[in-house]
């Protein structure tokens, strides 16, 4: 290697990109060696945002314009109709925007382009492409942690304080797990969006240098192509400005520049054009609201709840906002009141509206997801922060802000095992299963309820005290499913048994539905899952295994295995029920 080509690559390694990309493989290390990768990386409403490709690059079924849905229904065959695709007038139109397809194309081109998919069905959605989406957000979270440098840099942060705020932002937010498990979501893209604008706002009122203005509303177009909701981020403005005068100069200069200014207008709208062509390539109408149905509710928000509480409350599942939100009366005590109260202004704002939205809570998801696509805005009062104080507080603040990198690396391990519940999560679940992390508490708090007023109990039999050797994997019952009444319509047996339910417990109970080696059912889960009150209580708890109806079982045998660790095991006054629904008349 020349000097020259040593030169350039330390620069840019050593001396542009050390600490991110050192990031980069510690996230990568983490997830190799202790969470695992997901191989089905769109899922969700990540399939929405990212169906754009495979409709226009591969099925060519994108244009529907001049063919409703009831004059050729086969083209819309193909289309997902799980919310995602949703009616507008006589035809169907993708619910969620198309900029985060916009950022994901070039991965998926790439591997369109190369991959090895001989032999497969070519829908877009193989392994090759779901890896693809994985690198995607993993790139753009990348260029996140650059921009939120450069933007530290406009303030004047000290290096080794920046590097601590990379760090805080990809292992003490919910960033973590939208990058390894939900890369398909908007959200990283929205991150990646909202912080290019943040920095290229700020660098033009901190120079007057129209390039930045212009490259600005670029970001802003591309924000609001992302998610609409985005657009929100203009109100943030006044505080990158950094003073009232500030403002009113920058805007000023501005409005002096006509071209400059109309050239800014046409850029904002840039990006945005894809998202209303893709209107009417659906629809035929260049303005569509695609949440039919769904709106918010500005008079009755849930701020309370969408920053407090247990079900997604975002101090709750990302403690160290709280921090940075704290952060920001830095700005109060030291009487730079402009900073404060534009801070402070613009927070109150975003969690009123993101509060109102029907679904506060923002679906099945990790912490209040919604919020990651402004975490820029609470890392800056808290880097000001830091760079301030003197040395035992900032040491103090800065111990505080690493323990919260444990606590949401546990919390998405939980989340990823179905220990956190996705959606239905209280105090009581949360306490339940705080910094839990043994597999035995895997679907704990998901445990699924019935009303037994909607079943027929067709068949109860008691078997007693069971009791099971420890290292010991003991048949406790079995029977010909032809014997059981209507078994061709049962979908619930219930296992019902007294136990303490101590947290030691390690005890397995299986159910198993099979003909020789053909399975039709199979659940193992911990005793701990039975519990009905509290842990570490004696009681009677009960487990109710979940099947659909199996109509042709054949010579097929129901049984009921217990298993023991370490210990012997007496389990008592087993019963099992086998329930099928009442028919409605």
């Amino acid at each position: 290697m020349t000097e020259k080509w040593k030169n350039i690559f330390e620069l840019i390694f050593k001396k542009i990109f050390s600490s991110e990309l050192i990031i980069i493989f510690l996230f990568l290390f983490i997830v190799n060696n202790y969470f695992r990768y997901s191989e089905k990386t769109i899922n969700a409403d990540g399939v929405a945002y990212y169906e754009y490709l495979p409709s226009i690059f591969i099925h060519k079924d994108f244009v529907r314009k001049d063919v409703p849905f009831s004059e050729n229904a086969s083209l819309y065959k193909r289309i997902k109709t799980d919310g995602f695709y949703i009616d507008y007038g006589d035809y169907k139109i993708d619910k969620y925007s198309c900029g985060t397809a916009i950022l994901e194309f070039p991965f998926f081109y790439f591997t369109l382009l190369t991959a090895d998919l001989k032999g497969n069905f070519n829908d877009g959605y193989q392994l090759p492409f779901q890896k693809a989406i994985f690198y995607a957000a993993l790139f753009y979270v990348f260029l996140s942690l650059v921009l939120l440098r450069r933007i530290l840099q406009l303030y004047h942060i000290k290096k080794y304080i920046i590097v601590f705020c990379q760090l805080f932002l990809f292992f003490s937010t919910s960033v973590f797990i939208y990058v390894n498990e939900d890369p398909g979501f908007s959200h990283v893209y929205s991150l990646f969006a909202i912080t290019a604008f943040n920095y290229f706002a700020k660098a033009y009122f901190e120079h007057k240098n129209l390039k930045y203005f212009l490259f600005a509303c670029l970001c802003f177009s591309l924000a609001i192509t992302i998610r609409q909701v985005n657009g929100m981020i203009i109100f943030f403005i006044p505080f990158l400005a950094g003073s009232f005068l500030n403002l009113k100069q920058g805007l000023k200069a501005i409005y002096k520049e006509k071209k400059i200014l109309f050239s800014g207008l046409l850029a904002c709208f840039a990006i945005f054009f894809f998202q209303m062509l893709a209107w009417y390539l659906q629809t035929g109408d260049w303005l569509v609201y695609s949440y039919q149905g769904e709106r918010f509710y500005f008079d009755n928000p849930e701020i309370f709840n969408i920053l407090f509480s247990y079900k997604k409350g975002l101090f709750v599942y990302a403690p160290f906002i709280f921090i940075c939100t704290i952060s920001s009366f830095s700005y109060l005590i030291k009487k730079e009141y402009y900073s404060f109260f534009t801070w402070v202004f613009f927070f109150l704002f975003v969690t009123y509206v993101l509060s109102s939205w029907w679904s506060w809570y923002y679906g099945c998801s990790y912490g209040l997801r919604a919020y990651i696509d402004y975490y820029i805005i609470f890392l800056i009062p808290f880097a000001v922060l830091l760079n301030k104080l003197h040395v035992l507080p900032k040491i103090l603040v800065l111990l505080i802000s690493l323990a919260t990198i444990p606590i949401n690396m546990i919390q998405s391990y939980q989340f990823k095992n179905f220990i956190l519940h996705w959606i239905d999560m209280d105090k009581e679940k949360y306490w339940k299963v705080f910094f839990k992390t043994d597999k035995k508490y895997n679907g704990l708090v998901w445990k699924h309820k019935i009303d037994l007023q909607s079943f027929n109990l067709e068949k109860e039999i008691k078997l007693g005290d069971i009791y099971v050797p420890k290292n010991t994997t003991k048949e406790a019952f079995k029977i010909k499913c032809s014997e059981l009444p209507n078994f061709e319509k049962n979908t619930f047996v219930q296992v019902v048994l007294d136990s303490e339910f101590n947290e030691s417990t390690d005890e397995i109970a299986s159910l198993i539905v099979k003909e020789n080696e053909h399975y039709f059912y199979f659940q193992s889960i911990s005793l701990l899952n039975f519990h009905e009150i509290k842990l570490n209580h004696f009681h009677t708890g009960l487990f109710n295994f979940n099947f659909e109806a199996i109509p042709d079982f054949g010579s097929a045998e129901l049984y009921l295995y217990f298993e023991t660790k370490d210990r012997n095991t007496k389990i008592k006054n087993v019963k099992i029920k086998f329930l099928s629904p009442k028919t409605r008349l």
